[in-house]
């Protein structure tokens, strides 16, 4: 009795290890293939990206955007003015393109584009007829103090 519970267990473990493996597969048997190959269609220039041991880290300054960026915020815009921007934005710029800033103090609110590319002037005259006051002017420079 002994003997046959043994070659029984043996036989099982041979067998889930063969369909495991996917040995059984050409005869309709295995586990269902785990891949996400649309995550590797996703991937934006993975052989661009460099690993820094943490000694380089601290000696690389941080880079921002590129030299042919610009950052742009409009004026004070009501609450009907923003969701007019807000809807002109949607439909036309990339979502991480823009944003909409609008103060918890229930003030206007100002419309920001951080990093404008050249691809992205070409909108411009669009987004600038749909602004009150039609002027997109220069973000303020942050304060460098430590």
């Amino acid at each position: 009795m002994l003997r046959a519970f043994v070659c029984l267990l043996l036989l099982l473990n041979v067998l889930y290890g063969s369909w495991a493996q996917g040995w059984l597969q050409p005869y309709g048997f295995g586990p269902t293939p785990q891949r996400e190959p649309q995550r590797l269609t996703q991937q934006i220039h993975p052989e661009a990206m460099t690993l820094l041991s943490p000694d380089e880290a601290k000696r690389e300054p941080l880079r921002g955007p590129s030299d042919n960026t610009v950052c742009l915020q409009s004026g004070a815009l009501d609450a009907a003015q923003a969701e007019a921007v807000r809807r002109l934005l949607q439909t036309s710029w990339p979502a991480e393109s823009w944003l909409l800033m609008a103060p918890a103090d229930g003030q206007d609110a100002r419309l920001r584009l951080p990093a404008v590319t050249e691809a992205l002037q070409v909108l411009l005259p669009e987004l600038r007829a749909a602004l009150p006051s039609g002027a997109l002017e220069s973000c303020p420079e942050l304060d460098s103090k430590p």
